[in-house]
């Protein structure tokens, strides 16, 4: 047994010690926990609760924009708690952002000011994040620049918009409780060359974890390990909800990945989905695929040419993904339906051939070296990670050193460096940088298969990815972390400080 499979072992006994008796979904003797055949591997990583189909609206909101001026976007948010319907007949109090789940959806165009007028009316305070939105330091949400905004207190974030794709936001404060109790919401912004489609959704993914009678489970120091992994599969806020389509139409889907821990291995059985979009917005060209895998915090566009008969019913699936520590042993989920309308098939718009322009980054004038590392904190006192952590338990951290108690990268603005992400661990983590977007070198060591622009990309266990990243336009102070929550707020986390030259 391996020295961090020892360490899970050992933790693990010691939950079973500390008489750990949680009802995790209701699903019998340790809360549903699934075993590997690797004693090592025990993890407590829940199944997904079997829940009928939610009839309803399946779109998100949209946010009003308040001010009339064609190049500002203006919205009022509000986090506050609010009673959500889950499933038909189970009501949830979560944390929102104007009471819906997910939070409205803000849309704007590339060159747009975002004014967002934000009021904090929860119990304890919190921030907004702008995830993949390269927007000014101050801007970005995080502690390290801002002050996080207290219980009744107010802030205005605003910042011009630079580019067309799929983001959302979320806090940067307490993320791994505050994010998976709702709060978390649909960021787009449109180019002037956006592929004609017959529909264009945003489906925002999620799962959270609650008890036999929906209340919300406990946050339990044992979710670090794996991250806490949820029983009930949101999407846009319900659980397996239904989403009326057009047969034959061209559709597309703007995949968020907002879950704390769970990785979609998204499919939809009998169709091949077109890739035309990944974080930092469109692909080169299309690229036909029969999946996508999206990480937490990770998006993807997808299109997809409706088939089937009048009133077929399809699931969309998430197919089972081993990220490591008995994740593997879980099987497939329905994530939503999509149902075909009693209309005649529409036409449908031609696929895009050419989408956009990706020049290559040039070659990095800077390399660095980033280890992603475990290890166990014994000490029974709180440890040193700055969000929900405390006691006996895993500890995160980047070339030995643990948020907030890490050295700072420094750099100089309109430099381009190469990061060697290695994973010394023996399970997936999903990297995240703030303020730039990056392009994959390599992965595993093989170059990528088509040139994108990202913000968000897994890490294999145990093997290394390689970006290239051009640190232009922001300087100021950055964040870069994994994104499964529970690691990055017990310490899997860095500042990058870019100043001028």
């Amino acid at each position: 047994m391996t020295r961090i499979r020892s360490i899970h072992a050992a933790l693990f006994a010691g939950a079973l010690l500390a008489g750990c008796s949680r009802d995790m979904g209701g699903m019998g003797d340790m809360g549903g926990m699934m075993m590997s055949p690797d004693a090592g591997d025990m993890m407590m990583v829940p199944g997904v609760m079997d829940v009928p189909p939610s009839e309803g609206p399946f779109e998100t909101v949209l946010a009003r924009d308040l001010d009339p001026s064609p190049d500002v976007v203006e919205v009022a948010l509000e986090a506050k708690v609010a009673d959500v319907e889950l499933a038909p007949g189970r009501r949830v109090p979560m944390w929102t952002y104007n009471g819906t789940l997910p939070g409205p959806r803000i849309e704007a165009r590339v060159g747009n000011t975002v004014r967002v007028r934000f009021k904090n009316s929860l119990p304890e305070a919190t921030t907004i994040h702008w995830h993949g939105v390269r927007v000014p330091a101050a801007m970005d949400g995080v502690p390290a620049v801002q002050s996080p905004i207290a219980p009744g207190a107010e802030f205005t974030y605003e910042f011009v918009v630079p580019d067309a794709s799929t983001f959302w936001y979320h806090p940067h404060i307490r993320s791994d409780e505050q994010v998976e109790r709702g709060l978390y919401g649909a960021f787009v912004v449109r180019g002037d060359n956006e592929p004609a489609a017959t529909s264009d959704r945003v489906v925002v993914l999620d799962d959270i974890l609650v008890n036999g009678d929906w209340t919300l489970s406990a946050f339990d120091p044992m979710h670090a390990m794996a991250g806490r992994q949820g029983n009930l599969i949101l999407a846009n806020g319900r659980a397996r909800p239904i989403a009326p389509m057009e047969r034959g139409g061209l559709h597309r889907f703007r995949f968020i990945n907002a879950a704390n821990a769970r990785y979609f291995r998204l499919a939809l059985p009998g169709h091949r989905l077109l890739l035309i979009g990944t974080d930092g917005g469109l692909l080169t060209a299309a690229r036909e695929v029969n999946e996508v895998l999206l990480v937490p915090g990770e998006r993807a566009d997808v299109l997809v040419v409706m088939q089937g008969d009048a009133g077929t019913v399809l699931d969309w699936k998430s197919l089972r993904y081993d990220r490591g520590h008995g994740t593997g042993e879980l099987p497939d989920a329905v994530v939503f339906q999509s149902r075909n309308g009693s209309g005649a098939p529409v036409s449908t718009p031609a696929p895009p051939t050419v989408l956009t322009n990706i020049a290559p980054l040039p070659a990095a004038d800077v390399r660095r070296e980033l280890r992603l590392e475990e290890s166990m904190n014994m000490s029974g006192e709180h440890g040193s990670g700055h969000g929900s952590g405390s006691g006996m338990g895993m500890v995160f951290s980047i070339n030995g050193q643990v948020y907030p108690n890490a050295a700072p990268l420094n750099a100089k603005l309109g430099a381009v460096e190469d990061w060697s992400i290695v994973n010394t661990t023996e399970m997936d983590h999903p990297f995240h940088l703030h303020g730039f977007r990056f392009q994959i070198v390599s992965g595993d060591g093989q170059a990528p298969e088509f040139p994108a622009w990202r913000d968000s990309i897994n890490v294999r266990a145990e093997k290394t990815t390689v970006i290239r990243v051009r640190l232009e336009d922001h300087p100021g102070v950055w964040m870069f972390h994994c994104h499964i929550l529970e690691h990055a707020e017990r310490g899997m986390m860095g500042e990058l400080r870019v100043v001028k030259p």
